[in-house]
């Protein structure tokens, strides 16, 4: 039996005699060949082979998180809490990264004062795209990571629980009193994120809101 066996790396061994990627017919063509050649040959195999295994596996996943760009220009004093709040839901579901821009982007926050008792909120244009609009006022009475990390689910498909909802759900935003400090999604809220993203892009219409303009 003919054996290459690399000086460096992993030792590599291909049997002349055994079937090379299914070509029996190449093996047997090896084989006629002067020893020190066909050993060349089998060298040039396995770089080939070292070569074809480097990256990931076969089969795997995409590992590309789905990038949605925001800026912060108009978010006043709520800049740095929703820098906090995208990095909350970048680490929950790796499947989405909230990407900070310097410049305008499809999703805008911006922090505002109103005495007529509206509230945060936002205004969707598609998945992840939008206007989350930050009250002042909110900051005073609820954790103003709380309300980032809420708007912010709304930008990734999720929509208001309701009265009666639990502290544990970042959703259910101001109807679990301003006591509640949580700013975690739970794993059914991280979950529903990314099973959403997993067959759905960044500008796709988002359920409960009318299709994105220009669509």
């Amino acid at each position: 039996m003919l054996v290459a066996t690399p000086r460096h790396s992993s030792e590599c061994t291909v049997p002349l005699e055994s079937n090379v990627n299914g070509n029996s017919q190449l093996v047997m063509e090896v084989l006629k060949l002067p020893r020190r050649v066909a050993s060349l040959i089998s060298a040039l195999v396995c770089v080939g082979a070292a070569v074809v295994g480097v990256g990931s596996p076969a089969g795997a996943a995409d590992s590309e998180p789905e990038v949605i760009p925001i800026d912060l220009i108009l978010a006043g004093s709520y800049a740095n809490t929703v820098r906090d709040a995208m990095e909350i839901w970048n680490t929950a579901v790796p499947g989405i990264k909230f990407v900070e821009e310097d410049t305008p982007t499809a999703l805008r926050v911006k922090e505002y004062t109103t005495a007529t008792g509206t509230g945060s909120h936002v205004f969707l244009n598609g998945l992840g795209r939008g206007w989350i609009y930050l009250e002042t006022g909110d900051a005073q009475v609820y954790r103003p990571s709380r309300i980032a990390v809420h708007e912010l689910g709304h930008a990734l498909s999720l929509a208001d629980l309701g009265p009666g909802s639990p502290c544990s759900k970042v959703m259910s935003g101001g109807w679990a009193g301003p006591e509640c400090l949580n700013d975690q999604p739970d794993a059914e809220e991280v979950a529903e994120v990314a099973s959403f993203f997993a067959s759905h892009d960044v500008g796709d219409q988002v359920p409960g809101w009318p299709p994105p303009s220009g669509s």
